[in-house]
């Protein structure tokens, strides 16, 4: 048993993911801090303009990608080591909500329909008083 214990202690491949673990928890922490910064600025955005950061939503998409594969290295489930090892993710957001592009047709064509209603309610008071 001993003897076994010793060729773990002294395996260099172990030793070389230790050192690749703490690599990754510094870059996890760092990654955080970005993640967080970026949460702050996306609501003041959206708080002020109405719409987020395209750039900064694509960023936090492939952010918290990658912090699911360093978390996933870290704890044993994988043996993949994250960026800058292996490509740094790149999926594409999922927040097309937040963006205001689509919204400026469908805002038009919400105008059009309530002016529509407008004038069809303009018309019934108009017939309406020429009843009286």
């Amino acid at each position: 048993m001993e003897d076994k214990t010793r060729e773990h202690m002294i395996d260099g491949s172990i030793w070389l993911r230790g050192l690749h673990m703490l690599l990754f928890t510094v870059a996890y922490n760092v990654v955080e801090a970005m993640m967080g910064l970026t949460a702050i600025f996306q609501f003041f955005c959206a708080l002020i303009t109405g719409r987020v950061n395209e750039p900064l939503l694509q960023f936090a998409k492939n952010g918290s990608i990658y912090i699911q594969e360093v978390m996933e290295f870290l704890t044993f489930n994988s043996e993949i080591r994250p960026f800058p090892l292996t490509p740094w993710p790149d999926e594409a957001h999922t927040g097309e909500e937040w963006l205001g592009e689509a919204s400026d047709e469908t805002l038009d064509e919400e105008i059009e329909k309530d002016m529509g209603s407008s004038s069809s309610e303009l018309e019934v008071d108009s017939e309406d008083k020429g009843d009286k």
